[in-house]
């Protein structure tokens, strides 16, 4: 039987060496550069600032978008169980977020923040949870929730995506270097969040990333399909900020955050899948497509009746 291919290492391989022939280059130009009286450090240096600067002013834009989502558990403490993504289809509000959320949920009411930097946590609106979800492992894991447009109260203030922000089409995937994807959710871990149970505040931090995602061999390789999943390069050991290796939080809570396609150019942010899963032995991060949870919604919109919606 031949081996299996460790793709993960693989990926981790070809990283390494793209950053030192970068490198490499870098110093090269860096030498040329001097003999012409440029400092090109310091320009290097600016552009690494600069595009740090763009990837915080976009997590703190999609934050209006992606939502932390808590329950409170028996003993009266506020619980975070994941994350949902704010969608409007024509005058239609919906929720999307991963099935396990919901389920896990249970019969818990929904608690979030009607901000994307915190404060005081509030009811979600009346909201009707629909579930696809088979618990395998290429699982699509969709869950759609109904926000009446008419009780959306504090929450009208979130920015709900439309239009050109979501994929409706489900256009192919983009691994070439003028886009890149940015996943972006809210962990559980307790150095991301500080939450006073008894006001019910929290003060709060989002996980985001940019990656890209994986070859198709991959897909079959893990037994997905690539029609309904998207699979993103995730090294939870080749995190870098500030040129240094960093330990990122444990990913439980991201679950229903969004993936968004970015084109550097333009700076335009597309929602083309839910962040569903991590797998830290492959180095992935798993999302199902947003088609799945757009037919959902489509569905429910023809079907529900109207007091449902509005």
């Amino acid at each position: 039987m031949a081996k299996r291919t460790d793709s993960a290492k693989q990926r981790k391989t070809q990283g390494r060496a793209l950053s030192t022939a970068v490198h490499g280059l870098a110093e090269v130009m860096k030498t040329l550069a001097e003999q012409q009286g440029l400092d090109l450090q310091a320009r290097i240096d600016e552009a690494a600032v600069r595009e740090a600067e763009e990837r915080r002013q976009l997590a703190e834009r999609l934050q209006e978008s992606v939502v932390p989502l808590f329950i409170v558990d028996e003993e009266g403490q506020l619980d975070r169980i994941g994350s949902c993504v704010l969608v409007r289809l024509d005058s239609e509000f919906f929720a999307f977020t991963a099935a396990h959320v919901i389920r896990d949920a249970g019969s818990s009411q929904l608690w979030a923040p009607p901000e994307g930097k915190g404060g005081k946590l509030l009811l979600l609106p009346q909201c009707t949870a629909h579930l696809s979800s088979s618990r395998n492992r290429d699982d699509l894991d969709v869950g759609v929730l109904i926000l009446r447009a008419g009780v959306l109260g504090a929450f009208q203030q979130r920015v709900f995506l439309s239009g050109a922000e979501i994929d409706q089409d489900d256009q192919p995937d983009d691994g070439g270097l003028p886009s890149f994807y940015f996943v972006l959710g809210y962990p559980a871990s307790r150095t991301q969040v500080r939450v006073s149970h008894a006001t019910r505040h929290i003060d709060q931090k989002s996980f985001h990333c940019a990656t890209c995602p994986v070859a198709a061999a991959e897909y079959i390789q893990e037994g997905m399909s690539q029609s309904d999943h998207l699979l993103l390069d995730f090294d939870h050991k080749e995190i870098m900020i500030k040129g240094k290796r960093v330990t990122p939080p444990k990913l439980q809570g991201v679950s229903g955050g969004g993936v968004f396609h970015v084109s550097r150019n333009t700076k335009q942010s597309t929602l083309v899948a839910i962040a569903t899963q991590n797998w830290r032995n492959s180095r992935l991060i798993v999302g199902t497509r947003l088609k799945h949870f757009l037919a959902m919604a489509r569905e429910l919109k023809a079907i529900s009746p109207p007091e449902l919606i509005r």
